[in-house]
């Protein structure tokens, strides 16, 4: 699985400077044995869903009139998803390997006299650590405020955590060029990114606050202080602040270096994420001096993760297919329709998509189908609704799902962590869910 999955990403890549349509081909057939060797190591869901969107696809491809050895050039539309979701360990690794995650989680530890104050150092601290660790931050989180509160009731327990951890990890992504539906949401709608990253920080921020004043209601709860290994309580020291603004820093120049070469090279905002991840990883462990163990830290824990990928393999290419087959059997139309119609009612056009990615999230769409999917449905309503009102809520719906999706990954590792059924997480933090898309459409109506 390692090199087919490696040849498939690296040829992609190749061709979209290339642009060779016999290299398209390969990546077709590349992308067509991904998907025939991962389908039976695949999990349920995935499965389940990867088998309808072939069988539909399947069924719409002779309205298409294209010959059937043809197939492998509509296979290709999302591969540059799995491509992110590939190469992001080596962006991920960078903080276990300089220290970042250990130095950010020293907030945590530090002296706390009340839940109110651990709130909203949970919450900051899975803000810092989500871009960059991504799904790993939660683990990490959890581990930390558990140990803070196994003196307390399992159910206030578990609903402190999940709504601590979950939300400050959805606010981060809302605004990080690394997160796949930022990135696609983006490249759908053609917005700049530049353009739409103040709107996006300012929801990030204004949420955060808001949910830290939600949060500081548990200040009713005393919390005993939390000793390191050597029984010494913690405060927050100039080393744990220094390490924290250096995070910042490096992150404000990776996204300023992707705003460069997008506008130096001819990317989507997603090709250009996915190329700089690598080298610039290996150009931050060089400037810290730890290039050699993050060589060796990087490699292996990519390859780790590598070889785990069938379930995004099955579930992303059968969409691409049935996306690709669907563009061109002219049936799209009759899904524009509806939105179409919405386009003069901007207000029920962005409620729409935002119930449309929880209720499918809800039954188990993964986000980046919904968005994939609702991208090719909306285009031609952008011709009539600001394409950045239309981005910011494209972003904010999807993301919503993270703290809100029973079968989303960050809602389902949040249930094994606390031993809870992920539905009743997603209804714990369903009320900020529709607040977070809620600010979303709010900002995008004024943006009109």
């Amino acid at each position: 699985m390692l090199v087919l999955y490696s040849s498939l990403v690296a040829l992609y890549m190749l061709n979209v400077f290339v642009q060779s349509e016999a290299l398209e081909y390969i990546v077709g057939m590349l992308a067509i044995l991904s998907l025939v060797f991962s389908f039976k190591a695949a999990k349920g869901l995935y499965k389940i869903s990867g088998f309808l969107f072939l069988i539909i696809g399947a069924g719409l491809y002779p309205f298409i009139e294209r010959p059937i050895h043809h197939i492998p050039f509509l296979m290709t539309s999302t591969v540059i998803i799995v491509t992110i979701i590939l190469v992001l360990p080596f962006i991920n690794s960078i903080i276990i390997v300089g220290r970042y995650d250990q130095s950010v989680n020293r907030l945590l530890k530090a002296k706390t006299n009340h839940l109110g104050q651990l709130y909203y150092r949970g919450s900051f601290v899975s803000f810092l650590l989500g871009s960059f660790l991504n799904i790993g931050t939660l683990p990490l989180v959890h581990h930390v405020l558990e140990k803070n509160l196994k003196e307390k009731a399992k159910k206030l327990r578990s609903v402190f955590i999940s709504r601590a951890m979950l939300r400050g990890y959805a606010l981060c992504l809302v605004w990080s060029p690394m997160e796949v539906l930022v990135a696609l949401s983006i490249d759908m709608t053609g917005v700049n990114y530049v353009t739409v990253l103040p709107w996006l920080l300012l929801l990030s921020f204004l949420l955060l606050l808001a949910d830290w004043g939600i949060g500081w209601r548990y200040k009713r709860y005393s919390l005993e202080a939390y000793p390191d290994q050597n029984g010494q309580i913690r405060s927050i020291d100039r080393r744990v602040v220094m390490k924290i603004i250096a995070l910042a820093i490096y992150l404000v120049i990776f996204i300023s270096t992707i705003i460069l070469v997008k506008r130096l090279v001819e990317l989507s905002f997603l090709e250009a994420v996915a190329f700089l991840i690598i080298p610039y990883s290996i150009l931050w462990a060089c400037s810290i001096k730890r290039l050699r163990s993050y060589a060796a830290y990087s490699v292996e824990t990519w390859k780790k993760r590598t070889v785990t990928l069938q379930n995004y393999m099955v579930l992303f290419l059968s969409v691409g297919f049935f996306i690709s087959v669907l563009r061109e059997s002219g049936y799209m139309d009759v899904l524009q329709r509806p939105f179409m119609a919405l386009a003069d009612w901007p207000v029920l056009l962005f409620v729409s998509v935002q119930v449309i990615f929880l209720a499918l999230a809800m039954v188990g769409f993964h986000p980046l189908v919904t968005l994939s999917l609702l991208g090719e449905v909306i285009y031609p309503v952008l011709t009539a609704v600001s394409p950045l009102s239309m981005s910011i809520v494209l972003i904010t719906s999807s993301l919503a799902t993270v703290m809100a999706g029973p079968f989303n990954v960050s809602v389902s590792i949040t249930g094994v962590l606390l031993e809870e059924n992920p539905y009743r997480i997603s209804i714990w933090n369903l009320a900020f869910a529709l607040l977070f898309g809620g600010a979303g459409t709010i900002v995008a109506l004024l943006l009109l």
